[in-house]
C-alpha cells in the first residue's frame, strides 16, 4: 500500500510544472521533479543527499530549505541558478498533527518569462512616450476656442477659415455633419468669435422636444394660453437669445407648420407668443446644423424650399472622423492628456493602438473617440494602453481588416499589413509544430520575450491553436 501511494505521488510531484525540492525536516532531499532539475540545470540525483551538498559544491547561491528549517515559518526569494534561470523559490514547511516539523517543500518557480515581459512592457512604455511626443510636436496641431476644437487636417482647416471669416457678421451658417463630427462646437466657436460673444448662446434641439411643445418653447406664451401655461406666461428661446446667438440643432426634425412661423420671423425679425396678438421685435442671430440632406428634403416636400434658402447662406459640412485621418492622431493625444488629468493618470498609448484607430471608421465620430480613449484611460492598469485593450467592435474591425497571407490577393494592401498577416500565420504554424515557447521562439529565430510579445499583439493563444489540430 505504502508502495502505492509512493509511485501515486511521484506521479503527481512530476505533473507539476514547476520545479518542486522536498528534504525531511533535517534537510535531507526526499524527492524533487523533473521540473526543478531543468529550471536549476543540477542534473545530478539529489535523493538522499543533504541541502548542505549543493551549497558545498556551488549548485546553489543561498537554500531557502536551511532558513525554513530554522524559522519554521514560509521563506521566499529570487534565486539565479546555474543554467541561467531567475526562479521565486519558496520554502513551505509541513507539520504532523503535533505540531513537529516532518519536511519541507520548495517550490521554484521561473520568472524568466515574467521578466521578459516586464522588460519589454517597460520598453513599450518608453517608445510609446516617445511616439506621444512625437506625435504633439508634428507641426503644432490647430487648437482654436475654449471648447478645445483641435484640427489638423487641411480640409478642415478650410473650413475654420471661413468660420474665422463669417463668425464676426450677422450671417445665417447652416452647418452640416455627421452626428457626433462637433457640429455644436463649431456653432460655439462661430458665437465666441463674433460680437455678440458677452450676449446668450441659446441652443435647442429640434428633434429632442415634442413637436407640440416645440412651439411654445421657441417663441414662449402669454397668460392662460392654454391649459396647464403658467399664470404669468412664459419667454420663448428667441426672446432669451435676444442680441445673442440661437443654435437650432437638428434643424431638419422641424415640423412644417413651425418652419412657415420660422420663416416669418426671419423674414420680420419679429416674434408672436402663443396666444398673443402682439408681435415682439427681436435681434438674434441664427445658427444651424443638421445631419440630414436638407436639399432632398426639400425635393420630397418634407422641407420649405423657401426657409431652406434662408438659413442656407454659408454651407459649412463638417467631414466625418474617418475622412480626416490626421485629426484622429491629434485628437486622441488631445482626449489621452485631458482624461489623464480628470483622473490623475500617466498612460500611455503604443503605436499599434494608433494604426488600429486610423483603420476605424468611427461611425460615432469625434464624440464616440473621445468616450473610447476616456474609457481606456479609467480601465488601465498598468500604465500602456495596448490592443488588448480596445473595445471588442474595434479590435474586430483590426482582426477581420488583416487578410489571411495563403490567400490570393485581391486588392492592394500596406506592406505592414501584409507582414502582420505573415508574423500571425508563421507563429501558429511554429505553435503547432514545436512542444515548448522556446523551441518556437528557436524555430521563429527570435527570443522569447519578441514571441510573447507578438502572440499578445495577434491575440494567439497555444491552447486555441492546438485545439484546431484536433
Amino acid at each position: 500500500m505504502g508502495s502505492h501511494l509512493e509511485t501515486k505521488l511521484k506521479a503527481v510531484i512530476e505533473s507539476i510544472t514547476d520545479g518542486v525540492y522536498m528534504t525531511d525536516a533535517n534537510g535531507t532531499c526526499i524527492a524533487c521533479n523533473y521540473a526543478f532539475k531543468r529550471l536549476t540545470g543540477i542534473n545530478i540525483d539529489l535523493v538522499g543527499k543533504h541541502v548542505s551538498y549543493l551549497l558545498d559544491h556551488n549548485l546553489i547561491s543561498e537554500a531557502v530549505t536551511v532558513e525554513t528549517i530554522a524559522t519554521r515559518r514560509h521563506v521566499s526569494k529570487v534565486i539565479k541558478y546555474p543554467s541561467g534561470c531567475e526562479a521565486l523559490v519558496t520554502g513551505n514547511p509541513v507539520f504532523d498533527k503535533n505540531g513537529r516539523l516532518i519536511s519541507v517543500v520548495s517550490i521554484v518557480k521561473d520568472l524568466t518569462e515574467l521578466n521578459a515581459l516586464k522588460d519589454e512592457l517597460n520598453k513599450s512604455k518608453g517608445l510609446a512616450q516617445q511616439y506621444m511626443e512625437t506625435l504633439k510636436s508634428f507641426n503644432a496641431p490647430l487648437n482654436i476656442s475654449s471648447g478645445g476644437f483641435i484640427i489638423r487636417d487641411a480640409k478642415m482647416q478650410r473650413v475654420l477659415d471661413v468660420i474665422q471669416r463669417v463668425s464676426d457678421s450677422d450671417v445665417t451658417v447652416m452647418i452640416y455633419g455627421e452626428s457626433g463630427v462637433g457640429k455644436g462646437m463649431i456653432a460655439d466657436l462661430i458665437h465666441t468669435q463674433s460680437h455678440r460673444a458677452s450676449q446668450p448662446f441659446v441652443k435647442v434641439d429640434c428633434g429632442a422636444i415634442p413637436a407640440a411643445l416645440l412651439e411654445s418653447e421657441l417663441f414662449g406664451y402669454e397668460r392662460g394660453a392654454f391649459t396647464g401655461a403658467r399664470q404669468e406666461g412664459k419667454l420663448g428661446l428667441f426672446e432669451l437669445a435676444d442680441h445673442g446667438t440661437l443654435f437650432l440643432d437638428e434643424i431638419g426634425e422641424l415640423p412644417i407648420s413651425l418652419q412657415v412661423k420660422l420663416l416669418t420671423v426671419l423674414q420680420d425679425r419679429r416674434i408672436l407668443r402663443v396666444g398673443g396678438t402682439k408681435p415682439i421685435p427681436i435681434d438674434v442671430r441664427i445658427l444651424c446644423a443638421t445631419n440630414r440632406n436638407l436639399e432632398q428634403m426639400v425635393t420630397e416636400g418634407s422641407f420649405r424650399s423657401d426657409l431652406y434658402y434662408r438659413l442656407n447662406v454659408v454651407p459649412l459640412n463638417i467631414l466625418p472622423l474617418r475622412e480626416r485621418k490626421e485629426d484622429i492622431l491629434v485628437l486622441t493625444v488631445s482626449f489621452l492628456d485631458k482624461a489623464c488629468q480628470k483622473y490623475h493618470r500617466t498612460t500611455k498609448i503604443v503605436p499599434e493602438v494608433m494604426d488600429c484607430f486610423l483603420e476605424y471608421a468611427w461611425p460615432g465620430n469625434v464624440r464616440e473617440l473621445e468616450n473610447t480613449v476616456e474609457r481606456l484611460v479609467v480601465l488601465d492598469q498598468d500604465g500602456l494602453i495596448t490592443l488588448e485593450d480596445l473595445p471588442e467592435k474595434v479590435r474586430f474591425h483590426l482582426e477581420h481588416s488583416i487578410p489571411q497571407a495563403s490567400s490570393p490577393a485581391r486588392r492592394v494592401v500596406s506592406l505592414k499589413t501584409a507582414v502582420a498577416a505573415t508574423e500571425r500565420q508563421l507563429i501558429e504554424l511554429a505553435l503547432q509544430q514545436h512542444p515548448t515557447l522556446a523551441a518556437v521562439a528557436d524555430a521563429l529565430g527570435i527570443d522569447l520575450s519578441t514571441l510573447l510579445r507578438k502572440s499578445k499583439r495577434y491575440g494567439i493563444r497555444r491552447a486555441e491553436v492546438l485545439a484546431k489540430l484536433q
